[in-house]
């Protein structure tokens, strides 16, 4: 009623008196505060979304990764080869399905040959852009199991390996040999052949004929090669020599037999091997290594992360076993890659903003997974205006999810990258967006310039004016200057813009004074 009696009286020119002048003022203020409140209903909808299920986004991520190289392959030209020979070699890139794929830039691989006598010797070969193959050559040097590992320069493929049987005329008389042992299919007492083992793991195998000799004490020469064994022997090996094989059904661990005999040649009848393991699947059962050749091969996949055992149990013609004749093979996760677990395929935000974005390990579907040991995961930006804090972090077995927080200093965009060890980067687009923040520097000032009837004078236009410029320079100097000092939540948020700008609005031109003093423009 106070109100309306104030509009008759305004309307008939007449004078106010102090009290209802200061409703007047108190009017104005409400309009200024519903304006705010307006403001920060809008700030609080503005949001960008990120989440850690598996989303629309993960799962093209995930399909995309998986059509393309994520794994490489190597492949001797045969099984087995004489000594003093050159053997060719080729590495491929593969996708999940192990099929052949391509990159759009140059693979470089480093080919690691380990020798029976452990010499070590590498190559670099170059697989070219749009190609899935490249060759090379290796030197069969010396008589026994030679193993060959592919790795990517950069670490962002899975590795490969693979074995290879060189053998070579004994430096004994193999007839002289034969006279004592001689090897008959049918296996009688006195001349039954065995079955030995090696694997090539983490666990030291059991010792055999082709294992190498470690030079005498203080002999400082290298280790004397293997020689062929007296009587025919085989050998089960694991040939698959790389990191970590995935648990997604496809990936394998390649199992490799192979048949050794005093004279260098092949298998004189087929011999058929039978097969056991604890997990997964294998393939083929039996094995059979075929009339006049050195080696079998066989896969073994599985669809659970499980420490598997594969054993050889019989054979026929009848080969008894000697000693231990089981592998161990584990399985990883199945992890395609680490990559931002969001369910947008472009992230925006404001250039006040601070904002987490998760990422996760990935598999074949997009589902994020956990690792099953301590991995350490990597993110950067491409824009030296958006920052990421931290750029790395160590992901600790049964956790599968690392948490960053974005901070842009301008306006543009900006690709994140994500990965880690043996896998390729994922990347999120990032829009950094300056708008929304004008515009709440605007309406606070303005709301200030209008609240500053008592310490700026002039009309409400010259108020608004002022309000405008002032609340322009406090929030200018508090996002070049402030908040990149500050990791607070409050500070980079829409709201603080809102209410800087009226606190600027509010000061006038003080702000200017206050400004040029922090900077050093005046003293």
């Amino acid at each position: 009623m106070r109100l309306l009696a104030y509009e008759q009286t305004n309307q008939n020119g007449l004078s106010l008196d102090g009290h209802e002048e200061g409703l007047m003022h108190a009017c104005r203020r409400g309009y200024a505060i519903s304006i705010m409140l307006c403001a920060v209903v809008l700030c609080l909808t503005y949001s960008p979304q990120i989440t850690d299920a598996q989303a629309p986004a993960m799962r093209q991520m995930a399909t995309r990764v998986a059509a393309g190289p994520i794994k490489l392959d190597v492949q001797p030209e045969s099984a087995s080869a004489p000594i003093n020979s050159s053997v060719p070699v080729k590495v491929f890139l593969r996708n999940a399905d192990n099929e052949a794929a391509t990159w759009d830039h140059v693979c470089t691989v480093d080919l690691e040959i380990t020798f029976p006598s452990k010499k070590v010797e590498h190559q670099n070969i170059v697989i070219p852009r749009g190609q899935s193959v490249a060759s090379a050559s290796v030197a069969a040097s010396e008589y026994g199991i030679m193993r060959i590992r592919a790795t990517e320069s950069t670490d962002s493929l899975l590795s490969a390996g693979n074995t290879l049987f060189i053998v070579g005329p004994s430096s004994k008389n193999p007839s002289s040999r034969a006279k004592k042992r001689s090897f008959h299919l049918l296996g009688s007492p006195e001349t039954r052949p065995i079955l030995t083992f090696v694997s090539w793991g983490e666990r030291a195998p059991e010792k055999s004929l082709l294992e190498t000799q470690e030079p005498g004490a203080g002999s400082g020469g290298p280790a004397s090669p293997a020689e062929p064994p007296e009587s025919p022997q085989l050998l089960l090996v694991n040939s698959t020599g790389k990191d970590e094989v995935l648990s997604d059904g496809k990936d394998f661990a390649r199992i490799s037999v192979y048949y050794m005999g005093p004279d260098g040649k092949g298998a004189p009848s087929d011999i058929l091997l039978w097969i056991s393991w604890s997990n997964g699947m294998f393939n083929p059962q039996p094995m059979i290594i075929r009339r006049g050749k050195l080696a079998a091969e066989g896969r073994l996949v599985s669809k659970s992360p499980v420490e598997a055992a594969i054993s050889l149990v019989s054979s026929a013609p009848k080969v008894p076993v000697q000693g231990s004749s089981t592998l161990k093979v584990l399985f990883s996760p199945p992890i395609y890659g680490f990559g931002p677990a969001t369910s947008e395929a472009v992230l925006k935000m404001s250039l006040i903003d601070r904002e987490p974005l998760i990422g996760c390990f990935f598999d074949d579907e997009g589902h994020c997974i956990q690792t099953d040991r301590k991995r350490h995961v990597n993110v950067s930006s491409t824009n030296p205006s958006l920052h990421v804090e931290p750029d790395g972090s160590d992901i600790s077995a049964n956790d599968g999810t690392a948490t960053f927080y974005l901070e842009p200093t301008w306006s543009g965009t900006a690709n994140i990258e994500m990965w880690t060890s043996g896998h390729n980067k994922q990347r999120i687009a990032i829009v950094i967006s300056i708008w929304l923040v004008v515009v709440l520097c605007f309406v606070g000032g303005l709301v200030g310039g209008i609240a500053a009837r008592d310490t700026m004078k002039g009309s409400i236009w010259w108020r608004m004016f002022i309000g405008i410029v002032g609340g322009i320079v406090l929030v200018w100097f508090c996002v070049f200057a402030v908040i990149p000092q500050t990791h607070n939540m409050i500070a980079h948020s829409l709201i603080s813009v809102l209410v800087v700008g009226i606190v600027g609005g509010y000061a006038g031109t003080r702000v200017l004074d206050f400004a040029a003093k922090k900077l050093g423009v005046i003293t």
